[in-house]
């Protein structure tokens, strides 16, 4: 019995010894590159290019993979060293950058679900099909907030799940926290309310934070966005006014265009041709189905190259220019919008989009788990959207 106990401390003496030095090796293994500037360059996979900054405080600072159900390759760059990462489905890797060889900036790569993504109960069969009804171009359910009935719009464009300030007192909504907002109302504080629940049809969501805005139409009572679908597939069927989610690719995106998308505030980015004073132009657009107009050309793409300077306006206004072009989407040609661009030397954030005055031409998949998109022309390709004729129209009544 002596004998038995002393070789079962030994054992366990040795595993301990082995954790031990397993442990220190793993410490040992965080990677730890440099840098003199908290400027920081990423690439995720093969769409994603942007800019980054170092918070020291933050430990970890975490960046979200893009499509974290893929695998992807995550190069991360200083203006010293660069870190290559080969990242896989539910993983998390660490790593230190040395500021100034003094403040370590702790970062984590994660591939797993960012925190702001509600996530999606139902006991109903998929593909699940909810109707909807097209209001000025944009996409509106029935739904309850807090078993209150209300509109809700479905914007892809919409970064934030947002409540109608005239609509707060009819939902009853407590509001017990502050979020940043910035809409066409500018940069602004707003109250923020926590912990609701959202039912649509079969679909249900708990925990869900409004934000109170002031710039919705009075109609409308919440918007929501891609984040309430980040880990499923979506369709949008114009011709049927349905609204569908499936838990794996339908068959009849083998007859749609294919095209691949990246996520900004898991708001789908898109590519599509433009053609403006005999130059064809390929760029990256917001699926915005919230916005009832045909595009919009932001900084990202007029601070490049010489964009700005090519573009030729019919008019500017205060400082954007009012132009005219030709628009390529799937297949699909779009003669003649007329739209605003940004001057890039006037610092905002707002990316070029496509609006649902276009969008809408189109039944939509929206695959969130590869990160892509199927595109089909409908029964609304002959539905107007601003063009040069609309301009000049509105131009003469002045």
């Amino acid at each position: 019995m002596k004998t038995t106990g002393m070789k079962q401390i030994i054992s366990i003496a040795l595993m301990l010894l082995i954790l031990g030095v397993n442990f220190s090796y793993a410490q040992q293994k965080i990677r730890t590159i440099k840098s003199t500037s908290t400027n920081i360059w990423i690439s995720d996979g093969a769409h994603v290019k942007m800019d980054w900054r170092l918070e020291p405080e933050a430990r970890p600072d975490i960046y979200y993979v893009n499509l974290p159900s893929q695998k992807s390759v995550i190069k991360f760059r200083t203006d010293q060293e660069e870190l290559n990462i080969l990242t896989k489905p539910g993983k998390k890797y660490d790593f230190v950058v040395l500021l100034n060889e003094k403040d370590s900036c702790h970062i984590q790569i994660s591939s797993t679900l960012p925190p702001d993504v509600s996530i999606l109960k139902t006991k109903a069969t998929y593909p699940v099909r909810i109707p909807f009804k097209l209001l000025n171009s944009k996409i509106f359910f029935e739904g309850q907030i807090n078993d209150k009935n209300v509109l809700l719009q479905f914007d892809l464009g919409a970064g934030t799940s947002v409540v109608n300030k005239k609509s707060s007192d009819k939902i009853g909504l407590e509001f017990s926290s502050y979020k940043m907002v910035s809409n066409t109302q500018g940069v602004n504080k707003e109250r923020t309310s926590l912990d609701n629940q959202l039912i649509i049809s079969d679909l249900q969501w708990n925990g869900i934070p409004l934000t109170e805005v002031g710039n919705m139409d009075d109609f409308e009572d919440i918007i929501i966005g891609n984040s309430f679908f980040r880990d499923k597939i979506i369709g949008i069927d114009y011709d049927k006014n349905e609204f569908t989610i499936y838990d794996k690719l339908p068959n009849q995106a083998q007859d749609y265009e294919k095209m691949p998308v990246y996520y900004v505030q898991n708001r789908p980015m898109f590519r599509a041709d433009i053609f403006h004073n005999n130059k064809r132009y390929q760029a990256w657009f917001l699926f915005d189905t919230g916005r009832n107009g045909s595009m919009l050309i932001g900084n990202d793409f007029t601070g490049l190259e010489n964009n700005w300077e090519e573009l030729q306006p019919l008019t500017v206004v205060n400082g954007r220019k009012i132009i005219r072009l030709d628009a390529l989407i799937a297949g699909v040609g779009f003669k003649d919008i007329v739209t605003n661009a940004s001057d890039p030397a006037i610092s905002n954030n707002k990316a070029s989009l496509f609006g649902n005055q276009i969008l809408k031409h189109f039944n939509v998949i929206l695959d969130n788990k590869t990160g892509t998109l199927y595109l089909k022309a409908n029964s609304l390709c002959n539905e107007p959207y601003f063009n040069y004729d609309s301009y000049l129209k509105q131009m003469s009544n002045k």
